[in-house]
């Protein structure tokens, strides 16, 4: 049973299994955000082996961006490089911080 199951079984208030949704929601954005880097990283790399790598060029160019998908979600499962877990502090620290100021409060000043 997950955390969010458990403050659900629990009877916990909203606020708190909201706050635990939003933090999930940002570790998989995160972790989607250093896939994407990765992908293309990996991608970059893989130029270099060869078309002959991949059977040919028509091959390589269509099997390259499966592989560097594949490559990067797998590096990312194993840890990364660490990227997701600095995306996912800041986005923490930005949806916790101080409550969002309206239009008019940001014109005021």
């Amino acid at each position: 049973m997950n955390n969010l199951t458990a403050m659900l079984a629990q009877g916990a208030h909203p606020e708190m299994t909201k706050a635990v949704t939003d933090h999930a929601k940002s570790t998989q954005t995160a972790k989607d955000f250093e896939a994407v880097f990765l992908t293309q990283f990996v991608d970059e790399m893989m130029k270099t082996t060869g078309d002959a790598a991949f059977g040919g060029k028509d091959q390589a160019e269509m099997w390259r961006s499966f592989m560097s998908e594949a490559v990067a979600k797998h590096l990312v499962e194993q840890g990364g490089l660490g990227l997701a877990g600095s995306v996912e502090k800041m986005m923490d620290a930005y949806t916790t911080s101080a409550k969002p100021q309206t239009s008019v409060e940001r014109f005021d000043k």
